[in-house]
């Protein structure tokens, strides 16, 4: 049957049916995955919920409360000790270059009875950081059986001035000198001390004269 032996009705209904057709091939095409996808949400915001409903969420443990805040209270208490005890080790020390103190060293061997013959600055060798990740201005803290020169040296946490003194004299003047140092107004230590006894024989009665090398901490 051809389409112009249809009379107008048939004719409304055919067109009716084609698009309803139309309609219905797009709808199943455009929102068939939009409602699979939307399906799919919902059930994974379910499976969640599920999950959550069965989660446990643990309580704060009451047990060792006080103990661990007891530790942290003695914690603190041994660092503010130990920044206490810095700060009045930092005020016993000299400035950087004290000529002061340099002059009363003199004079206190001079009081003690030695005779410095070499009175000079000893500059070690920097420490270099070999840490890649670390930057190159940071202190270095070397450890305890490189020595004391070398802990002292320049890029140290312990950096101090260095003295390096030869001295000529009797134990007794020697021995004078050394606790003398204890007794200036700045701390001064002793880090290395090197005694032989001088070529020249003492006279008789006279007490046997020692060369001494010492490096002092500033």
């Amino acid at each position: 049957m051809k389409l112009k032996q249809l009379n107008n009705r048939e004719r409304a209904l055919a067109g009716i049916i084609l698009l309803v057709i139309v309609l219905g091939g797009y709808g199943l095409l455009r929102f068939e995955p939009r409602l699979e996808s939307i399906q799919s949400l919902d059930q994974q915001k379910d499976a969640t919920l599920n999950r959550l409903a069965k989660m446990e969420i643990p309580t704060e443990p009451q047990e060792g409360i006080d103990e661990i805040k007891r530790e942290l209270e003695d914690q603190q208490k041994a660092l503010d000790a130990i920044r206490e005890s810095a700060v009045q080790i930092e005020q016993q020390l000299a400035p950087v270059d004290s000529q002061e103190l340099k002059v009363k060293i003199s004079e206190l061997a001079r009081d003690s009875g030695i005779r410095i013959r070499v009175n000079e600055a000893l500059r070690p060798q920097p420490l270099k950081n070999n840490n890649r990740r670390g930057n190159d201005d940071n202190e270095i803290i070397p450890p305890v059986t490189t020595g004391w020169i070398t802990r002292m040296s320049p890029g140290s946490m312990f950096q101090r001035p260095l003295q390096r003194l030869e001295v000529d004299g009797s134990y007794l003047a020697l021995r004078r000198f050394i606790h003398g140092l204890d007794e200036l107004p700045y701390q001064v230590t002793v880090i290395r001390l090197n005694i032989d006894k001088l070529e020249i024989s003492p006279f008789r009665g006279s007490s046997q004269m020692l060369k001494t090398e010492m490096i002092l901490a500033l």
